[in-house]
């Protein structure tokens, strides 16, 4: 047995290491599919943080209806607009509580507001929506939006009854008079802090939660791949070799690290080519991606090497990477935590991780800004990954 460290075998046991976790079908699924699919999930339920969702069915092609939908989406509140071909599916939507309202503009609605004579009459707009205090609240700026339509169309029907002209001309005239015509102004301040998804897009919120809990825990459920290793005697045939021990447990840390490099670098690649997620200052957010790749890998190691089986290995891997994701803010929004849960998870790396990247997009800003993240990660990430190599090194020397 060799005592030299040689790091082309650490690297190549690190190889080894993360071709056997590709090729593995399952782990295909854990490492590429299921993030992806819970990215997408997330992004479309929460799909315009911070705005209320308004589902508009409406008739193609239809000017007036397309004026009103437009000055919705372009109101103060910004309203996130989807549309949908019939009202029975917006209502299911409204009923299940995907979207906070619905509104049904009819067929023939720039036709019927601008009849005139004996053919004009009231035209009708529904407003869908539960008893929510929220969803009441919602429906003043879409009945302000439909009295700004209102007060234009009886101005027309008006001037054409004078004999002003006809529709056409007077809808002209009144659509260039109507930015004169005087108002209230209403100045709109906002006090206390923006929420908790402002200055994000849709599945970026998302895609930083999942990215650090899976990283985490992908790493911890290979952890029974170490134990597999060492009982059917693959470090010990390595150690019979001009092989030193360190350099199998570089070796092996490596591979973690790999695989956990991977799964970050398919998240980030995908959600941004395909979601157009910003992952803000990208020397900033590699480094921080990076440190807690060695913080997953050194706990998955030191899982690895206290474990007497794999099934025990795995087992905890995902009761731990799950436990510590909820704690460190991956499946509850940091901001909506108590007191003391906050407290618990300032001493987890999953918060200090997951903040410093939703810091570089929400605030902007580089490497210094995340400092102090990365200094914590690291010191995470040098205290975990030495005490699991020294305890997986005594597994395996025996």
């Amino acid at each position: 047995m060799s005592a030299v460290f040689e790091p082309a075998k650490a690297v190549a046991i690190a190889r080894v290491n993360l071709l056997r976790q590709v090729r593995d079908r399952s782990d295909i699924f854990f490492v590429f599919i299921l993030p992806t699919i819970i990215i997408i999930a997330l992004g479309l339920q929460f799909s315009g943080a911070g705005r209320a969702r308004l589902g508009v069915v409406a008739p193609a092609g239809d000017p007036s209806a397309q004026a009103l939908v437009e000055a919705l989406r372009a109101d103060t509140l910004g309203f996130d607009i989807r549309t949908f071909d019939d009202e029975a599916a917006l209502r299911s939507r409204v009923e299940h509580g995907q979207l906070e309202a619905g509104l049904v503009i009819p067929d023939g609605f720039d036709a019927d507001l601008h009849a005139t004579g004996a053919d004009a009459g009231t035209v009708n707009v529904r407003y869908l929506g539960t008893a929510d205090a929220l969803t009441l609240g919602l429906r003043a700026p879409i009945d302000a939006a439909i009295s700004r339509l209102g007060a234009r169309t009886l101005a027309v029907r008006v001037a054409v009854g004078l004999g002003e002209g006809t529709v056409a001309d007077a809808d002209a005239a009144a659509a260039a008079a109507e930015s004169s015509v005087p108002g209230v102004a209403v100045e709109v301040s906002r006090i206390g802090e923006a929420g908790m998804f402002a200055g994000f897009g849709q599945f970026t919120f998302g895609a930083s939660t999942q990215l650090i809990l899976f990283m985490f825990l992908t790493s911890m459920t290979a952890a029974g791949k170490l134990v597999f290793s060492r009982s059917v005697g693959v470090s010990r045939r390595m150690l019979s070799t001009p092989t030193s021990a360190w350099t199998i447990v570089a070796g092996e840390a490596l591979g973690r690290i790999a695989v956990a490099l991977l799964q970050a670098g398919y998240i980030v690649a995908v959600t941004a080519v395909a979601f157009g997620v910003s992952w803000g200052d990208p020397l900033a957010a590699l480094l921080l991606i990076v440190a807690f790749a060695v913080v997953a890998a050194g706990f998955a190691m030191l899982v690895g090497a206290t474990s007497r089986s794999a099934d025990q290995a795995s087992s905890m891997g995902v009761f731990v990477g799950l436990a510590l994701g909820a704690l460190g803010g991956c499946m509850i929004p940091f901001a909506v935590m108590p007191d003391a849960m906050q407290t618990v998870a300032r001493l987890l790396p999953h918060s200090w991780a997951l903040l410093g990247l939703q810091s570089l997009v929400r605030d902007g800003g580089g490497v210094a800004s995340v400092a102090p993240n990365l200094a914590v990660l690291l010191g995470y990430g040098v205290v975990v990954m030495g005490l699991a190599s020294w305890r997986f090194r005594k597994a395996i020397a025996g």
